[in-house]
């Protein structure tokens, strides 16, 4: 186990998911996924193993793959490339060896526990007995919803695998911390925090002390693998128990009557703009870009700095990109994915003169304020500009008053927010837009203006533990309102997603809540 998954042992058995012994069957793209996935995971990585049992052709065309394992064309090439770890298999092979199957292909394997997985069109289900396509599939005519919903599906295969082996830790732990607390002599909390600066940890906290004379100083500091916090607690695996059979995670349900969605449709080139390419973003981009025919993208992130424990979940990054800015690399790789598409790179925060601001006069009437290009501050930035020319903003970032300024941006554009949230085992994706509802329509005033950072970086207020399952489900569902949204099937009532542990809740939100009568714009 190194570095890059420590922060998953508050969630998961991590020496025993190194050595699970795992099978994969289906279609190149739909094997492509789910290994993409379990690489992040590090599974099978320390005396495991990952067979993997193709039908068909043998070269992925899956974005993640490509991302994951540039190098290698084919499958075969990275069997090759590590034969200690990955294990070419024959339909006709034996599977007692194998701790469980993943399978795409509904080839039933009666001796060991096998998860079922399955797309088709908007719809998607994991189920532990083969799955029966619902409606009749036009093969002819690809859909765009599949590659997203496929990843969808990986990740919540690889839940259940979590379930079904009891690797799930009964408690999830978010994070733990090494800190140490001293006294400084001084009630100035500026010059108390340049006394740490050097300490090479981050101050996590400042108080004054009791008497009024000092201040109080936690610092956290960065810990080796010898020094393992999570030795020192209680961590207990929970045991499988009254799991579903049949997990329904797709869009439109399993089996639903015939849905506009299951037709075949175009993604029309839309411009769009990304704020954040962390853990949601790094799975939305590229989904996005793979099938979008022209526009923009803009990617903002001022995270100036990649650092290890990303690599178990940021899939657009590796060991190459670390101590590189995120929206520099994110832009490059982007850029390899789709040429017809201009993308744009931004790295920095949104502010709010970023934004248009509006007030209310006596009377009661939005007056706007100057255009973007006046902003007072703007200064050189771009982002005024990104603002006022797209239509379909993406809020991917860790706090909730950035997404509210986003939100704000989008509305006064009469635009479309898609906004996620990912953390520890739970995730969330809906839209917002002028119809639909706002962030403080949403999630309160106090709420959507909330300055806590909640970050897989060392930087957060509140670390907190994450997984690229949740990350993955929720980043493949934003890319798949996104693409509704760039499509004739814009304005299409879309639910409300939440995730928890692989299963998906949809609530319906199709209208603002009754009380709030009033434009957006008045009270965001």
């Amino acid at each position: 186990m190194t570095m890059r998954h420590l922060r998953q042992l508050g969630l998961v058995n991590q020496p025993r998911l190194a050595q699970l012994n795992i099978l994969v069957s289906g279609q190149v793209d739909e094997v492509a996924d789910v290994v993409v996935l379990l690489d992040q995971l590090g599974a099978a990585q320390a005396g495991g193993s990952i067979g993997l049992q193709l039908v068909g052709e043998d070269k992925p065309e899956a974005v993640f793959w490509k991302l994951a394992f540039p190098q290698h064309g084919q499958v075969d090439s990275l069997v090759n490339a590590r034969p200690d770890l990955y294990t070419m298999v024959s339909s006709d092979q034996p599977s007692e060896e194998w701790d469980i199957h993943l399978s795409f292909s509904n080839t039933a394997q009666p001796t060991k526990p096998t998860v079922y997985g399955a797309v088709s069109g908007p719809r998607a289900a994991v189920s532990m007995t083969p799955l029966t396509l619902p409606h009749p599939v036009d093969e002819s005519t690809a859909h765009p919803l599949a590659p997203a919903l496929r990843v969808v599906c990986a990740a919540a295969m690889v839940e259940r695998m979590l379930d079904e082996m009891g690797l799930r830790n009964a408690v999830p732990i978010s994070d733990a911390w090494i800190t140490i607390t001293c006294r400084i002599e001084t009630t100035d909390e500026g010059e108390a925090r340049a006394k740490v600066s050097s300490s090479g940890g981050m101050p996590v906290s400042m108080t004054p002390t009791a008497d009024g004379l000092a201040t109080l100083a936690r610092i956290r500091l960065p810990y080796p693998l010898p020094l393992n916090p999570f030795e020192h607690l209680d961590v207990q695996t929970s045991p499988k128990e009254n799991l579903p059979e049949l997990v329904d995670i797709g869009l439109v349900p399993w089996d639903a009557p015939p849905h506009a969605l299951d037709v075949p449709f175009t993604v029309e080139p839309t411009n769009m703009i990304m704020l954040g390419v962390g853990g949601l973003g790094s799975w939305s981009a590229p989904l996005l870009m793979e099938q979008m025919s022209g526009g923009a993208f803009h990617v903002v992130d001022g995270d100036t700095s990649i650092e290890l424990h990303n690599l178990n979940r940021q899939v657009l990054y590796n060991d190459q990109h670390i101590g590189k800015a995120k929206a520099d690399v994110a832009g490059e790789r982007l850029k390899q994915l789709n040429t017809d598409v201009a993308i744009h790179i931004h790295p920095e925060h949104l502010l709010p003169m970023h934004v248009e601001e509006s007030l209310e006069d006596e009377l009661g009437d939005v007056m706007p304020m100057a255009s973007f290009d006046l902003d007072e501050g703007a200064g050189e930035s771009a982002l005024p500009e990104a603002i006022s020319t797209s239509t379909l903003f993406f809020g991917c970032l860790d706090n909730m008053r950035a997404r509210t300024l986003l939100n704000e941006a989008a509305l006064h554009q009469n635009g479309v927010m898609i906004n996620g949230g990912s953390e520890s085992v739970h995730g969330i994706v809906e839209r917002l837009s002028n119809d639909e509802g706002c962030m403080v329509c949403r999630y309160g005033d106090e709420a959507a203006r909330e300055e806590e950072i909640i970050s897989c970086t060392e930087e957060g207020a509140r670390p907190v533990a994450s997984i690229a399952t949740t990350t993955a489900w929720a980043g493949a569902m934003m890319a798949v309102f996104g693409l509704i949204e760039a499509s004739l099937h814009a304005g299409i009532v879309l639910p409300r997603l939440q995730w928890h542990q692989g299963s998906v809740v949809r609530s319906d939100v199709s209208s603002k809540p009754p009380w709030m009568s009033e434009p957006c714009l008045r009270h965001i």
